[in-house]
């Protein structure tokens, strides 16, 4: 069988990547953090990746910038982005550089609907109140966009 690939983007299309799967019928699972710096770092109220092996991981168009960032417990984290729009794509633990995060946001639409099983929640302590809400009758959802 051969191999299946996940692929992705930064919001300009200037950075894409892909990803191969070395067990096609095995999508990667969510795993989201709430830890202060992958909210600042996405800009969210978390941060929801697939973790995958950085040898699966390549980079198919374009180059990102790297920031290198200390994580909460002192180690250091290599965090790569779009220099041109800002789109955070990757999160490495300099202690394990075999395994790498990818921003799930990042996926193309068609391989983001494969990455649907969320299994842990880091810093779950550190969730932002409103987060529970999320899916509930009391909050309005809308069909729509920015622009």
């Amino acid at each position: 069988m051969p191999p299946t690939y996940l692929t992705g983007a930064c919001l300009c299309n200037n950075i894409t990547y892909r990803i191969t799967l070395s067990t096609p019928e095995l999508y990667p699972d969510l795993i989201i953090c709430h830890c202060t710096n992958c909210k600042r770092y996405t800009g969210a109220g978390f941060s929801t990746n697939i973790i995958v092996p950085s040898s699966d991981f390549q980079y198919t168009k374009g180059s990102p910038k790297l920031y290198l960032d200390i994580g909460n417990k002192g180690g250091q984290v290599l965090r790569e982005f779009c220099p041109h729009c800002g789109t955070p794509f990757t999160s490495q633990s300099k202690s394990d550089m075999q395994m790498i995060a990818v921003k799930s946001g990042t996926l193309d639409d068609e391989h983001r609907v494969q990455c649907t099983k969320l299994v842990t929640e880091i810093y779950h302590h550190r969730k932002d109140e409103w987060v529970a809400s999320i899916g509930t009758e009391h909050v309005q959802k809308l069909d729509g966009s920015m622009g």
